[in-house]
């Protein structure tokens, strides 16, 4: 697949991007992940897409490498052979600590059986992301990392 588009001069790239730095930023055959509208494969000349991402994981094939990463929502866009998933964390599978994971899932929880009826909707908000983001954190290192 790499050689055929060596010989047509074309190549799809992806960057996956948070807030502090660029996670990954390399030439990929495939990248899917989850979108709004479902899962999505991108390969090279995909029409173009925006679109927000959901928490979940990256896969992206590089000739025979798979590289993932557990990520959280932000967006995505497609154009130009050029895949972006900007969001506020991404973790590549191999580097996640299940055990710090599953201990941040328990610390939301706490937190979330200590609001009140009073407390922000954007307080229980912000904790339940960070709950949602230990939890795929947890699966996604459980699916790839351990097996």
């Amino acid at each position: 697949m790499a050689e055929a588009r060596e010989r047509e001069g074309r190549q799809l790239f992806c960057r996956i991007i948070t807030p502090e730095r660029m996670i990954f930023d390399d030439e990929a055959d495939l990248v899917v992940t989850r979108i709004a509208d479902g899962e999505i494969g991108v390969l090279v000349d995909h029409a173009p897409v925006v679109s927000t991402v959901e928490f979940g994981e990256v896969r992206i094939r590089q000739d025979e490498e798979l590289s993932v990463f557990a990520t959280s929502d932000g967006f995505f866009k497609v154009s130009e052979n050029l895949v972006q998933i900007l969001v506020e964390e991404a973790v590549p599978a191999e580097e996640i600590d299940v055990s710090e994971a599953e201990h941040r899932v328990e610390e939301a929880e706490r937190e979330l059986s200590q609001l009140s009826d009073e407390d922000a909707d954007r307080e229980r908000a912000e904790i339940e992301r960070r709950q949602r983001m230990g939890e795929n954190l947890v699966h996604v290192a459980r699916k790839y990392a351990e097996g």
